[in-house]
């Protein structure tokens, strides 16, 4: 009587193979079962007990109930009548994979095939599996994806695989971008060797032979040069840094890692290591510098203390401008406008009148600071004594570029009728002396009218 009952609820199961077609329809993780198509809508006109179970019924539940009685919306059972008729109509099978849920908030997805019973009747057989897992498992997959492409792009990280045994390397767009490797270019460890810079593959040689040895738990890091910097590829400089995977025998298996272009990084070092040796022979330079300020200008003054810091501390003043102007401009290069302003910075009411050539002029820092302490000295003179000690005097400052270099040209005009001097002081030696370093010389005219002074000094690169 069971088998009648069952061959009733499952037309086919009193045929051949019978037995096994009742398996499949009791199978734990099948749902399964027969619609009939009504107008608008469908009944069970049976479904096991996994079917059941997933609308929290006991087996039979189902039999002889529609949708509606179930609680799905018209929506649903719209679509369902849709693809349900379509399989009837045409008598053939379909497979789909469609979304669900439920008004109780359930909700996944179906992998499920649908296929039209014989006879009149408008009746359909489905074998559906609940693929909701793999589903999840998918958008976590995606989900990982997507935040590792976030990581990588946001740290500009290139990602890369080397399988051992097969000897082949996986290289994605920006680590092949950074190597300079076509896209369809094969990679395998000869080639990896190729586009590292010959003088630095000792360096990843060393460091990935102490990772397949286990040191550090087969992790590495490692910065080198590429062959292609600054050729054809887009880095110079970069860090490698990768693990190896190990099988359950102890061998290597695979590597996988990361590279990142760190040439700014390498150039920002070496810029910062030839500054601190820069700041250490200009700090040298310039104790030098202060102790023959110091010793001329007590020379000068003989045993008058007061007129010793006076002059001490102009000059140091003077040299602490010519500082300060470089430091403005990361000590490379100042213009030369800006140099004549530091210099004359103290003598903001004199009357000093700027000419020269049109254009920028940019001079190095050593005789950047040269040139400010030179020209604070004839500023310093032409107040005291000078063109600049008398009302209506003047200072006119010119420069040119010639063949031998920068020419700067101060005349004095307007001031006291000028004398040379009896004896050559600290300020005069150090006019005349200032530019010898660099290969230029400065010259002193004591005309009756005025004092000039022309300076000239190659400009190098």
């Amino acid at each position: 009587m069971a088998d009648e009952e069952r061959s009733r609820r499952w037309p086919g199961a009193d045929i051949g193979g019978g037995a096994m077609l009742r398996a499949m329809f009791d199978a734990a993780d099948v749902i399964a079962g027969v619609f009939e198509l009504l107008d608008d809508d469908y009944r069970y006109v049976t479904a096991n007990r996994n079917a059941a179970a997933f609308y929290g019924r006991g087996e039979g539940g189902l039999d002889g109930l529609t949708g509606r009685d179930l609680g799905l919306s018209q929506e649903l059972i719209q679509a369902r009548l849709v693809m349900l008729w379509a399989c009837w109509e045409a008598h053939e099978s379909r497979t789909v994979e469609y979304p669900f849920r439920l008004e109780g908030g359930k909700r996944g997805w179906f992998f499920g095939t649908f296929s039209p019973m014989p006879g009149d009747r408008p009746q359909v057989a489905f074998v559906v599996l609940d693929v909701t897992a793999r589903h999840q498992a998918e958008r976590e997959v995606e989900h990982q994806k997507a935040r590792l492409a976030l990581a990588l792009d946001a740290t500009e990280l290139g990602l890369w695989e080397y399988d051992l045994e097969s000897d082949q390397i996986d290289w994605d767009r920006r680590t092949r971008g950074l190597f300079g490797v076509d896209a369809e270019m094969a990679i395998d460890f000869a080639a990896y060797a190729a586009a590292v810079h010959p003088d630095d593959f000792h360096l990843v040689e060393a460091a990935y032979g102490g990772a397949l040895a286990g040191e550090n738990g087969g992790a590495y890091v490692v910065a080198h040069r590429t062959a292609a910097g600054g050729e054809r590829g887009s880095a110079a400089w970069v860090r490698g840094a990768a693990r190896v995977v190990f099988g359950m025998d102890g061998r290597a298996r695979r590597v996988i890692g990361t590279v990142q272009d760190i040439t700014a990084e390498v150039t920002a070092q070496e810029r910062q290591d030839l500054l601190l040796a820069e700041l250490n022979h200009r700090v040298k330079n310039n104790l030098a510098t202060v102790q023959a300020i110091a010793a001329h200008a007590f020379r000068s003054v003989g045993d008058d203390p007061a007129a010793f810091r006076t002059a001490f501390e102009q000059r140091l003043q003077s040299l602490a401008r010519g500082h300060d102007l470089l430091t403005r401009n990361a000590w490379e290069t100042a213009e030369l406008t800006d140099v004549f302003t530091a210099a004359l910075a103290p003598f903001e009411q004199a009357s000093v009148r700027l000419g020269g050539e049109p254009g920028v002029v940019r001079v190095k820092p050593d005789l950047a600071v040269s040139l400010v302490m030179l020209l604070h000295e004839l500023a310093t003179n032409a107040v005291k004594y000078g063109a600049l000690s008398e009302a209506g005097g003047e200072v006119i400052l010119d420069w040119r570029l010639d063949p031998d270099g920068l020419r700067i040209i101060w005349r004095e005009a307007g001031g006291p009728r000028v004398t040379p001097p009896s004896r050559q002081g600290f300020g005069s030696r150090l006019i005349r002396t200032a530019l010898i370093s660099f290969g230029g010389a400065a010259s002193l005219d004591f005309a009756a009218d005025g004092l000039v002074c022309e300076m000239v000094t190659p400009l190098g690169d």
